[in-house]
């Protein structure tokens, strides 16, 4: 089957750096993650939920952009907070960092239900799930099945790469990439939207257009990005159908 690839950009944005936010607003339409988990210091948690809420609720009406909101992991002791005082602002989707079983993504299902009930919210989200880790891969095909929510799949390459090193894993860069391949092969033959990961290297353009490249053979159809300049590149390669 074919997937149609829309120029899926997500721009990464620190939750508690609310001028970061405001910058990121200003760009031509796209995609804004606000990010709780990695990109938000242990310490500035607290701060950056009540940031992320207070940008949910001053760009509500802005129709040139997709707020998501990348909460804790439900590893963390963070997670069910994050849901409590940001699902009731109503982000255009929800991003679940290191979702390593159906369970993990069923908790986080009835968390949120449980807020849309106690708020008598209107509301009902879908899921960008992170695919982080060796054991979400083996488990691919039973989190799809936990939620009629996924809005996509997205990879996570340098928690991958550290779960094979942590394996012990005698290539974890080969690793990462068989992870990739199977993962946007799956979505590909499910008409499931993929998000790649992110490419730390932002001023190595040339070497980030190759791996969009490859990427978009394996059946990704989207990238996460954490620099400007990345853009036009995402936009560019991933704006092409995929046979």
């Amino acid at each position: 089957m074919s997937v149609a690839a829309e120029p899926l950009v997500y721009f990464y944005v620190p939750g508690y750096k609310p001028n970061y936010i405001e910058y990121a607003m200003t760009f031509y339409p796209m995609n804004i993650i606000l990010c709780l988990e990695d990109g938000t210091p242990e310490e500035k948690k607290l701060e950056a939920r009540y940031v992320v809420k207070n940008a949910l609720q001053e760009f509500s009406s802005d129709s040139e952009h997709t707020l998501i909101v990348r909460v804790n992991s439900v590893h963390t002791p963070h997670w069910e907070q994050d849901l409590e005082e940001l699902v009731p602002e109503r982000p255009a989707r929800i991003r679940l960092p290191m979702v390593r079983t159906a369970e993990d993504l069923r908790q986080v299902e009835r968390k949120v239900q449980d807020v849309i009930h106690q708020r008598s919210l209107n509301y009902s989200p879908s899921y960008e799930v992170m695919i982080e880790c060796c054991e979400a891969i083996f488990n691919l095909g039973e989190i799809h099945q936990a939620s009629q929510n996924i809005y996509a799949f997205t990879f996570g390459g340098t928690d991958y790469f550290d779960d094979c090193v942590a394996k012990g894993l005698v290539d974890p860069a080969l690793e990462v990439r068989k992870a990739k391949q199977k993962l946007g092969e799956y979505c590909r033959s499910v008409g499931l939207q993929c998000f790649d990961t992110t490419y730390m290297a932002y001023r190595d353009l040339e070497g980030f257009r190759e791996d969009c490249l490859l990427s978009r053979e394996y059946g990704f159809t989207g990238r996460s990005v954490i620099h400007p300049d990345q853009v036009a590149v995402v936009q560019d390669i991933y704006g092409i159908s995929i046979a």
